[in-house]
């Protein structure tokens, strides 16, 4: 496969590095190794050490290229662009192999060689997350209706037509495909009444509880990922802040990799209780 990468900067600008005029990508690192940092403790005497545990460093990619320009003017032109492109004062998003990743520029360096007109560019990307991500968020819905019509349709006047059923199951496997595990956001919407609503994984019995009765067409969203927990309600487009609804025995759910099986609930209205998952796998290398 071919190098290619796109890199996106906070003002939207965008630039694709691949092996083509103007920006030749001649070389790209970073994407396929991580590092661990171990954590131990040792006591006087003690031969070796006690594990505590471990964690992921930062990660660093570093691009390196050419730019194959027609003139000293144009090659100019190209390396003040890649200059605003790569700015050190703006964060941006990598994208590599359909995965993204978040960063800031620690270095970018722009050497010029003796002609003037294909200077070289060597620029490291930190990411303080080290995880790839998926593209777009994943979409699984533990409640909702399934359609049971279709055109063309005839309605019998005696008996009518039944245009859709809730799907009795209270249960859905939601399989996580990425590396590590990861956060989520959960939201309850409620089509009538609901009170407390609740979703829980039945594979370690930690949930997630709001302490609220839901009015129709109020919804409720839990938000778990890491630096990210909080919790909203959205009624009639007025967003409020609602952590202090979360019941105390609470956990923000995260979906450990492979097959994680939830469950959802209420103290009543269930049946007017509709549950959507939004998540993002997460992975330790682009390839």
């Amino acid at each position: 496969m071919a190098l290619e990468l796109i890199y996106t900067n906070a003002d939207g600008l965008t630039v694709t590095l691949r092996q083509r005029k103007p920006f030749w990508l001649n070389k790209l690192d970073g994407i396929g190794n991580i590092s661990n940092i171990i954590h131990t403790f040792k006591a006087p005497d003690q031969d070796g050490a006690f594990l505590i545990g471990s964690t992921l460093d930062t990660r660093e990619i570093t691009i390196e290229g050419t730019i194959l320009a027609d003139s000293p003017e144009h090659a100019l032109l190209y390396k003040n662009e890649l200059l605003r492109l790569f700015s050190p004062k703006q964060t941006g998003t990598l994208v590599v192999n359909g995965l993204q990743i978040g960063c800031v520029v620690k270095d970018i360096i722009l050497s010029a060689s003796t002609k003037q007109r294909i200077p070289n560019f060597h620029i490291i990307l930190l990411c303080p997350s080290p995880f790839f991500e998926a593209l777009h968020d994943l979409r699984e819905e533990l409640a909702q209706w399934e359609k049971l019509f279709q055109f063309q349709l005839s309605i019998p006047s005696d008996t009518g037509v039944q245009l859709g059923a809730r799907q009795p199951s209270q249960i859905l496997t939601v399989i996580n495909a990425g590396d590590v595990e990861t956060g989520m956001e959960v939201v309850f919407s409620a089509l009538g009444a609901v009170v407390n609503p609740e979703l829980l994984n039945i594979g370690n019995g930690a949930y997630i509880r709001v302490n609220t009765t839901m009015q129709a067409g109020q919804e409720m969203h839990v938000y778990t990922g890491f630096a990210q927990k909080h919790v909203t309600s959205v009624l009639s487009g007025n967003i409020t802040n609602a952590f202090s609804l979360l019941d105390v025995g609470s956990t923000f759910l995260q979906l450990s990799t492979g097959t994680n099986t939830l469950r959802y609930d209420a103290a009543d209205g269930l049946e007017q209780l509709e549950v959507t998952l939004y998540y993002r796998p997460r992975f330790l290398g682009a390839g």
